[in-house]
């Protein structure tokens, strides 16, 4: 194709589908169903020929960017993790990411805003902390009807799009892999942030620790750690071995589990033999490089990114609010969890609306974690 200008028709031929399918890869044209396949064999074509969009005509015609703003925390592990799973969405959709960093107050949301009324991004995706609801931007979301999705954020917010991951049935997954590692009445060291207050997903953990327990008559023991004062650790260790406490421990944090890890070596114990220990999280994926090998229940921040990319279009193209999406329910998230406002969001629009009306969408979906066993217990 050298010296000939690349063509839609040449991105047709080379995929082997017509210039309307090419066309509707391109510009999103309702009414023109395109299959996965068929969109990735153009998208591939494109790439191949080296053909070029011309964003601006595209724009005009469509009135879309093809940009989704992704806003959060870059000094954040867990951001870096999400956006892995937003660009590869993206990428397969024909997007692309604007990364926006999270700026003092409202500094950052007027920011995105901006770029939303400009037409510059389509939608937008924040990573938020646990808890998180701002009413304000909330009520922004609302009276211009952004696409938007907050990934751990609005658990309680009905109306807003969510991405979580299910807390409380990545415990009930930990407990059952060390009942059959032979486990029995492991202690929860609950590692926690005393400036703040605790949140739901926390609550969640501690509450599928503290059933499973109950269910198998067992009596349960949760040791509460102040992240800032990590030398607790081993003194929980200390008292364990002085009293013939058996020393097993399930960390919600990694940081708890890498604090026993170093109160194992300052007192020359081996983990997975004297001390078995381990993490309800992944945060810092570095599971793998300690010796033994962690134990973990990993967060899916990836596959969230992924799913939050999928709600974000189903925004963009009007369909979100005409089906029922499937939410990854684990084991009872919603209800276990404390986001009631999630579960009967779900429960409503499961049990279809009334004759002759529209089931509203689920705007709360939860992801399970996946468990990576080590050599820890």
């Amino acid at each position: 194709m050298t010296g000939k200008r690349v063509t839609s028709m040449d991105v047709a031929r080379l995929a082997g589908v017509s210039r309307s399918v090419v066309s509707a890869v391109i510009n999103g044209t309702q009414g023109i169903g395109v299959s996965r396949a068929k969109r990735e064999a153009v998208l591939k074509a494109m790439r191949e020929l080296n053909y070029h969009v011309d964003a601006g005509a595209r724009a005009m015609k469509t009135g879309r960017s093809y940009c989704v703003a992704a806003f959060g925390d870059t000094s954040n592990a867990l951001f870096l993790q999400l956006l892995e799973g937003l660009q590869q969405a993206c990428l397969r959709q024909g997007y692309h990411v604007l990364l926006v960093g999270r700026g003092d107050g409202m500094t950052g949301w007027e920011e995105l805003i901006s770029l939303y009324f400009q037409r510059r991004v389509d939608g937008i995706i924040s990573l938020d902390y646990l808890g998180f609801e701002d009413p304000d931007w909330a009520a922004q979301v609302r009276e211009h009807k952004v696409p938007y999705v907050s990934v751990e954020g609005y658990a309680g917010a009905e109306d807003i799009y969510s991405v979580m991951a299910d807390y409380y049935g990545s415990v009930r997954t930990a407990m059952e892999y060390l009942e059959q590692s032979g486990v029995r009445g492991a202690a929860y060291l609950q590692m926690e942030d005393r400036r703040w207050p605790e949140n739901w997903a926390e609550t969640a953990r501690r509450d599928a620790y503290e059933h499973f327990c109950a269910e198998r008559g067992w009596t349960p023991r949760v040791e509460k750690v102040d992240k800032l004062e990590p030398e607790h650790v081993q003194a929980i260790l200390e008292y364990d071995l002085a009293n013939g406490q058996p020393a097993v421990y399930l960390s919600n944090w990694m940081d708890g589990a890498l604090e026993m890890y170093r109160a194992a070596a300052r007192l020359d114990l081996k983990v997975g033999r004297e001390v078995k220990v381990m993490s309800a999280d992944n945060t810092y994926r570095v599971s793998d490089q300690l010796v033994p090998r962690l134990s973990v229940m990993a967060v899916p921040y990836k596959e969230m990114g992924e799913r939050a990319v999928d709600l974000i279009l189903e925004q963009i193209e009007g369909g979100g609010a005409e089906a029922v999406a499937v939410a990854d329910a684990g084991t009872g998230a919603e209800a276990e969890a404390g986001a009631e406002a999630g579960a009967e969001a779900r429960a409503e629009a499961e049990s279809g609306a009334g004759a002759g009306e529209t089931a509203r969408p689920v705007r709360k979906h939860w992801l399970a974690a996946g468990l990576l066993p080590g050599s820890s217990v």
